[in-house]
């Protein structure tokens, strides 16, 4: 993974990577709350030799003696003669082994002193047992050492002392709350990096622009940033939500009209993959942007919800797609205006709901209607199910021609798309391309399409600004740039 790798997977998983490193934290301050205090205390022994009229080389002798000796009395300390005899001198009602696991010994190197430890849940307890092990001790290793010697002026004497009064130290030395803390919490950070990788590896889904990309599969018309509130998803008073996004629309607008690349009047079938819901937002935000540049546009439901698309603008009528199909409405009684000032007639759908007995749309009424329509307009907008429930969607996109596939970022899977534009062309339709909706950046220009190659009117090349670049782009500010820098359409 390289570091925009790295940036992406924190942008989309930044809130279970912090919730997980936080509740590793907290699991780590509840196990050290849980734990009980223990207490230290240090104590020092020092290990002699001597013996008689010692001269210069048995002191040396000697002192190598006392280390040595060091050595084994750590082991010795902490073994079970020297433990059980403790425990019955100071009344202990503590196991062998509950001491051996409270104490313990260390030998500095090269030296003859020994450095002792105990801890316990009382601080007087733990100091008890340190003041009382040094003379326990030094009185066992006299007893062994020093056995048959008393008459034996030349035999060396060993003995064990203590040096310093017993230390208690300040406070409990564990539980380590500020470590547990700590712990936890980088092994939180862990689990959520973990988890954040597993799900980017294994998330499907298509979260921005870059995973519409990757498809390979359909060319990218343009981004929708997200809205921010419910009403921004309304279009009663014109393209809504932030500037962004009604600059958007517009964009998408000015794109979609150079990727038909038709003369004359122009049909668009806007769809999606599975979500309907999206797909009639985008429609009726792209006819909108097309009616406000001034082309004269009508947008048609073509699914079985009448309220759709017609509650989503503000119009109302008592007729709708299926009237117009089966000859019980004109098609002019059934179009409304949208508004006064615009040029924009909309078409409600059939109110029947699948499986309610409707007949399924014919291929020959749609194309009929459509060519009825482009007679009346420049640019017909037609809003179909979604391709893989619905099977008017294929029939709507055969009469028409060309498709425009509308992505919901964190909602379409890349293979349901992928299936959908593989769906459509099996059968002829043109794709033009996808339109990322509800992206979740803050995108505050517009994402258009890089221009391809164009031809000099003299039949010779002329070299796009697009020239070896990634086929999707965000445009630059103050460059200049027109509608005519739109995807090339896919062939016909």
């Amino acid at each position: 993974m390289d570091l925009k790798a790295y940036r992406r997977l924190l942008h989309f998983h930044w809130v279970a990577i912090l919730v997980l490193t936080l509740m590793g934290a907290a699991v780590g301050a509840a196990v050290a709350q849980s734990q009980p205090p223990v207490y230290a205390a240090k104590v020092q022994m020092l290990v002699t030799v001597s013996a008689q009229g010692e001269d210069s080389s048995q002191a040396y002798q000697g002192a190598l003696l006392a280390q040595q000796r060091a050595k084994s009395y750590t082991t010795l300390l902490t073994g079970q003669s020297v433990l059980r005899q403790l425990t019955d001198q100071l009344g202990l009602n503590y196991s062998v082994e509950h001491m051996k696991s409270h104490v313990t010994a260390s030998n500095p190197t090269d030296t003859a002193v020994i450095d002792v430890t105990v801890e316990d849940g009382s601080a007087r307890q733990a100091k008890k047992i340190a003041e009382g092990l040094g003379p326990a001790f030094s009185r066992i290793v006299t007893s062994a050492e020093n056995a048959g010697q008393a008459g034996d002026g030349q035999a060396p004497v060993i003995n064990v002392r203590t040096l310093d009064p017993v230390q208690l130290l300040d406070g409990p030395v564990s539980p380590h709350k500020s470590f547990d803390i700590v712990l936890g919490l980088v092994g939180g950070l862990f689990l959520g990096l973990v988890w954040a990788v597993a799900r980017e590896v294994t998330d499907l889904r298509i979260r921005d622009v870059q995973d519409l990309e990757k498809t390979e599969h359909v060319d990218v018309l343009g981004v929708l940033p997200r809205g921010g509130r419910k009403r921004d998803k309304e279009f009663v008073d014109g393209l809504p939500g932030p500037a962004a996004r009604a600059q958007a629309y517009r964009w998408l607008a000015l794109t979609i009209e150079v990727a038909g690349r038709v003369p004359g009047p122009r049909a668009y079938v806007v769809t999606s993959s599975a979500r309907e819901d999206e797909a009639t937002a985008v429609a009726a935000g792209l006819a909108i942007a097309l009616a406000e540049s001034g082309t004269r546009t009508i947008v048609v439901d073509t699914r079985r919800s009448r309220g759709g698309l017609a509650d989503l603008v503000g119009v109302s009528s008592p007729w709708g797609l299926e009237d117009v199909l089966r000859g019980r409405a004109s098609l002019d009684g059934a179009l409304r205006a949208w508004r006064d000032d615009m040029p924009l007639q909309v078409l409600a759908g059939s109110g029947a709901e699948p499986g309610s007995g409707v007949a399924p749309l014919r291929q020959a009424q749609v194309a009929e209607l459509c060519r009825r329509l482009m007679g009346r307009a420049e640019a017909v907008v037609f809003v179909a199910p979604a391709v893989l429930t619905r099977s008017d969607a294929t029939v709507v996109a055969r009469a028409v021609g060309d498709v425009i596939l509308v992505a919901e970022a964190k909602a379409t899977r890349a293979p349901d798309l992928v299936q959908s534009v593989q769906r459509l062309r099996s059968v002829g339709v043109t794709v033009l391309g996808a339109v990322l909706s509800g992206e979740r950046g803050r995108r505050s220009r517009p994402y258009v399409p890089v221009v391809p190659t164009a031809d000099h009117p003299d039949g010779h090349d002329v070299p796009g600004e697009g020239h070896d670049r990634s086929r999707m782009a965000e445009w630059p500010s103050g460059n200049g740039a027109g509608p005519g820098r739109a995807a090339k359409a896919e062939p016909r």
